[in-house]
Formats: structure tokens, C-alpha cells, sequence
């Protein structure tokens, strides 16, 4: 049987470097933010589960639910290390280990036939441009007190080249990336909601106002209110309970969950978090302090959730 498990960190935050957004009021990898509906994070695990993997779990601290977000990776791996052993226990013979950084679209069944090919009990997915944090390692490798990160990433592995889809979501040009190719269609991440023209996608409870334009490819998610004579256009994605108010243009941007934007505003090739907006052309971020202009929304019971998708499944853990 197979298990996945996934540290929703990365292993450089675990090395002491910072690899994280610094787009939010509070620092979250890309990974688990909403992208077109739903975070990489959860993504990634629908796609195991699909796939056929026996259990899936994940781990990591949850901002969206009062943790800190500067809590203790090496608490992640502890736990990750308990969960290994147990599961080894109930019958487990084989774990998928990853740092959920990356957005990797991965062929379960073929990296699990090279891994049983290749016999090395250890084996490390490689995307075009070096490692991912991403390993296969079977359960007869690991004793009960071994620790998980210094196993995988200093052990002698087999590398399995991914031939689907890799962004490594290290920046925010990289977020912008995966909008602008998942709008596309150039990889399999498809927008929530409803098709409503070609290249156009509106969710649920969803406002458009009287003379507003979407310009395909463009994407509103659930419970955005977009005001009258807005203009959505170039690979924009408004996620889930934003307001852009009267008469903005938003133009080759992502406009995070819980943002709200101000009256007769001009926004290109840039990513806006509540107050904080990151401009992509000049490689500036700013901290806009007019709520006027744009602030963070406070959604009812104070519940921003970046990977609620995720925390529906039976088998995720939090080190909270």
C-alpha cells in the first residue's frame, strides 16, 4: 500500500532560508494560496487521491485558523516522522514524501513503476531545471528512528524524470505563471466555476455589474462583487471574495482572496493581497495604507482559508 505524505513547507524553510510569499499581511508558500478557485496544496492531493494513492495526509501549520505562521518547521517533520512509523505499522510498504512547494503534475503510476524498477528502495521526481521535493522511498529503508529529511535528501536515490507540468512557484512571477497557464490550458490546472463564454470563467455567487467587461481569458471567483464599469481582462484572476469596486481595470493581475479594490483604479501586471500589492513589471511591492484604496477584507468569523479544500480530507494533520 501507498502513502503520501505532504509537509506543506518547504525544505529550504527547514535549512533556515526564507521561501516564502511575502505577497500577504502574513508570509504563506504560493503553494497554499487559492489559484483559480483552489490552492496548489490542494490540487496536488485531489490529484493523488484520483490516482489511487491508499492514504494521504497532510501536515503544516494553517494561518487561515489562528496558527502563527512563524511556527517550527521541525515540528511538521516530527510529526511526519510519527505518522511514518504508525502507518508502517497498519501495513504501509511504500511512502511519496514531498515539500509542498512546487505545483507538479504527476504521474503517480509511472514514477511508482520506475521506483520499483530501478530497485533502489529511494527515489527523487527531477523537473527540467534540477530536484524536486519529492521522493518515493519504501518502508523497509526507514527505521523508527530515522529522521525523514536527512533520509530522502542526503540518501543515494534513483532520479525519475517528470514528464508532466512543473512550476516550482518560488516567486510571484511564478504564481502569475500558472494563472496565466491555467487559463490557458497549457496544463491540466483548470478554473472553478462555470465556462460562461470561451475563456471566461464566473463561480458562484459571483456579482457583475451593469457594464462590466470580462475579457477572456479572465476568471471571478466565489462570492466576488465586481462593480459596474470594471474591466476583468489579459490572463486576470479575481479570487474568492474580493470587491473591485466602480469603474477599475484590472490587467494582467491576480487579485488574492479577502481583497478589496478602490474606485477608478488602473492595475497591470501586478499581484494585490489585501493592502499589499507586489507591481511585477518593476519588481516593487508596497504596502498601500488608504483603505480607501485597498485593504484586506474581513470575511464573516474572521475564517480565511487558503487550503480549505484540503482540510475536508480524513487523514490531514496540523502541528497546531
Amino acid at each position: 500500500m501507498l502513502s503520501a505524505i505532504i509537509i506543506t513547507e518547504r525544505v529550504e524553510a527547514v535549512e533556515g532560508k526564507e521561501a516564502r510569499s511575502c505577497a500577504g499581511a502574513w508570509p504563506v508558500p504560493w503553494a497554499r494560496i487559492e489559484v483559480l478557485g483552489k490552492s496548489a496544496v490542494a490540487r496536488f492531493v485531489d490529484s493523488l487521491r484520483e490516482q489511487g494513492c491508499d492514504a494521504v495526509s497532510v501536515i503544516g501549520s494553517n494561518p487561515g485558523l489562528g496558527a502563527s505562521a512563524n511556527g517550527s518547521t521541525a515540528d511538521y517533520w516530527v510529526n511526519a516522522e510519527l505518522l511514518l512509523a504508525n502507518q508502517k505499522q497498519e501495513g504501509f510498504d511504500s511512502f511519496l514524501i514531498a515539500c509542498c512547494g512546487a505545483y507538479v503534475e504527476l504521474d503517480l503510476t509511472d514514477m511508482r513503476a520506475f521506483h520499483d524498477e530501478h530497485g533502489d528502495g529511494l527515489t527523487r521526481a527531477i523537473g527540467p531545471d534540477g530536484p524536486l521535493d519529492l521522493w518515493m522511498v519504501d518502508a523497509s529503508r526507514m527505521s523508527d528512528r530515522d529522521r525523514i529529511f536527512p533520509a530522502v535528501r542526503n540518501g543515494n536515490s534513483a532520479q525519475y524524470p517528470v514528464r508532466g507540468y512543473v512550476n516550482r512557484l518560488v516567486s510571484p512571477t511564478d504564481f502569475r505563471r500558472l494563472v496565466v497557464d491555467g487559463l490557458s490550458a497549457r496544463c491540466r490546472l483548470r478554473p472553478h466555476g462555470v465556462e460562461t463564454r470561451p475563456g471566461v470563467w464566473i463561480c458562484e455567487g459571483a456579482q457583475i455589474g451593469r457594464g462590466s467587461r470580462m475579457v477572456a481569458p479572465a476568471y471571478v471567483g466565489r462570492n466576488v462583487q465586481i462593480m459596474e464599469d470594471c474591466l476583468i481582462t489579459r490572463g486576470s484572476n479575481v479570487e474568492s471574495n474580493c470587491q473591485i469596486d466602480f469603474g477599475t481595470a484590472v490587467e494582467d493581475s491576480s487579485i488574492l482572496s479577502d481583497s478589496y479594490v478602490g474606485i477608478g483604479l488602473d492595475l497591470c501586471h501586478s499581484i494585490v493581497d489585501g493592502s499589499n500589492l507586489i507591481n511585477l513589471r518593476h519588481n516593487v511591492t508596497l504596502e498601500i495604507t488608504d483603505p480607501v484604496v485597498m485593504r484586506k477584507i474581513a470575511v464573516r468569523g474572521g475564517d480565511r482559508r487558503p487550503w480549505a479544500d484540503i482540510e475536508r480530507g480524513q487523514m490531514a494533520l496540523s502541528a497546531e
